[in-house]
Parts: structure tokens; C-alpha cells; sequence
């Protein structure tokens, strides 16, 4: 089946949650334009662990993720630790197989990201690939090893550039409202993206525990900054936040192929507020 390409860049923004984000049309802003914008909020502070199931034309359940967040003390300093793991369901597994692993490393405060690491895990491919901030140099340090190839190393200056982890957490934490548009510069290994996210409404969405929660309806977009890159990959996306003081992903939907994938938050450490009850979102 060719949905595992949609899989494969699905994998990848679990942690981004745009990874088949909108392929850019008309113009964004110019790279050198983007905010480095200050986190406010910090919802993600006391810890996380959620569960989010993918379905293929809202019919077959086709993989499942799971992410972790936990806040550590590394070297003397605070900081948060976020996993991702991404796996193909049994079924799926007889056609194609995923196991792919993601982890990003960041400042509690600042959450400026010091370390990235994506294992790649699908049939016969084996790529692992690590990046590293020197914070002397501005610089990242991209090793990527690929089994059957030449290992291979990337550097680049950091010039306010995220690793796509590192980008969902400062939007989470930014101080926005509807009809905002943020703007982030990330990486995914070799190449180099600029992203938009347009805050475009609020929306009541359907979880699958049964409850209904508001949450902000998002488009993402996407665009090479690097002369090669896999934007024009990307199919339309939309992505939904809880407007809660959570600010958690709740639901993803993308275009691939044919049909679409869906990924749906099925488990949840601390459930996002029910819109029947009291909450004081931190933006309107």
C-alpha cells in the first residue's frame, strides 16, 4: 500500500504534528524574518504521556504513537526530555513495518533545544540520525548513519532554527489568539524548513473517550529553506489544539496519496477540560 510514504512523514511530526503539514503556495515571510518568539505558558510542565491512534479513511486503524514528556536535570541545568514512538499496527506490519523513535532535549525556560535524535526503523531501512547544539559555535552538528551508505555529517548555524520537536513545544507555550500566524525555521536531519501555522478558529472536536473539547483549528504550511527538502511531500493538514490551558494536540488530518490519515488522542495523563466545563484559556 502507498500510504506508508504518508506514514513515514507522519512519524516524523508526531513529534511536530505537521509532518504532512500544507505544502506552501503563495509567499511567506522571509527566513530572516521569523520571531524568535519567548515562551509564556508552560503546559506541559508537571509532565506528559499521551497515546494517539492513526486510521487510514477513518476505517483501519493503520499505527499508534506515543509521546512522553518529562522535565530532568541534565548537567546542573532544567530542562525537558519529549519522546516520540511511532509504530505500524500487526496488520499493517505484514505489508510494511515502522518503528521509528524521535527525542528532543530543550532549556525548561527558555526551551532553546540542545539535542535531537530520530532512529528510522522501516522494513529494511536503518537510518539513525543525531543532532547537536554547540552553543559556542551557534552551531548544529547533524550525524546521520544509514545502513548500506557512507555516514554523513551536516553542520549549519543555529540562527534561531528549532528541531521539529522543540518548535510544537514553544507553540504551545507562545501567547497567541485566532488569526495569529506563527512562524518557526526546523530542521529534520540534512535540511532546513520554514513553517507557518495559522491560528485560524475555534472549533468544538469530538474525542475518542466520548467527550467534546474546544480547540483551536490550525493550518500548517511548509516550504524548503535548504536548496533540497521534502516540502513538496507535504499534502493538506490540518492540526487541533485544546484551547484549555493544556494547549494539547488533539487531532491531526492529512491528505496523502489517496484517502487520508487521521490521528486521534485516545489516552491522556491529564484528559484536556471537557467544553461543558469551567476553563480559563490562557489566549481568546
Amino acid at each position: 500500500m502507498k500510504f506508508h510514504k504518508g506514514l513515514t512523514s507522519l512519524s516524523f511530526t508526531l513529534c511536530l504534528l505537521v509532518g504532512s503539514a500544507s505544502q506552501a503556495g503563495e509567499a511567506m515571510i522571509k527566513v530572516e524574518a521569523v520571531p524568535a518568539y519567548q515562551p509564556k505558558y508552560y503546559p506541559f510542565e508537571a509532565g506528559e504521556k499521551e497515546i494517539y491512534n492513526a486510521t487510514w479513511n477513518g476505517m483501519f486503524s493503520v499505527a499508534t504513537a506515543e509521546i512522553q514528556t518529562v522535565q530532568k536535570v541534565v548537567d546542573g541545568k532544567r530542562v525537558y526530555q519529549v519522546r516520540v514512538d511511532a509504530k505500524t499496527s500487526r496488520a499493517l506490519d505484514l505489508i510494511w513495518r515502522m518503528r521509528d523513535t524521535i527525542s528532543s532535549t530543550f532549556d525548561a525556560k527558555a526551551l532553546m533545544p540542545s539535542r535531537f535524535t530520530f532512529s528510522q526503523r522501516e522494513n529494511s531501512r536503518v537510518i539513525d540520525t543525531e543532532a547537536r547544539f554547540d552553543p559556542g559555535a551557534k552551531q548544529w552538528s547533524v550525524n546521520r548513519q544509514q545502513v548500506g551508505k557512507k555516514p554523513r555529517v551536516y553542520h549549519f548555524d543555529s540562527n534561531n532554527t528549532l528541531d521539529p520537536i522543540t518548535a510544537v513545544y514553544l507553540a504551545r507555550s507562545t501567547d497567541f489568539k485566532v488569526g495569529d500566524k506563527l512562524y518557526f525555521k526546523v530542521f529534520g536531519g540534512r535540511y532546513q524548513y520554514l513553517l507557518e501555522l495559522f491560528i485560524e478558529k475555534k472549533e468544538n472536536v469530538a474525542l475518542a473517550s466520548g467527550k467534546t473539547v474546544e480547540a483551536y483549528r490550525i493550518i500548517p504550511r511548509v516550504q524548503n529553506i535548504t536548496k533540497s527538502g521534502y516540502a513538496s511531500r507535504f499534502n493538506e493538514a490540518v492540526i487541533w489544539i485544546s484551547t484549555d490551558e493544556r494547549r494539547l494536540p488533539v487531532k491531526l488530518s492529512s491528505k496523502i496519496a489517496f484517502g487520508s490519515v487521521q490521528l486521534d488522542l485516545i489516552e491522556d495523563k491529564r484528559p484536556p477540560q471537557s467544553t461543558a466545563a469551567q476553563s480559563a484559556g490562557p489566549a481568546s
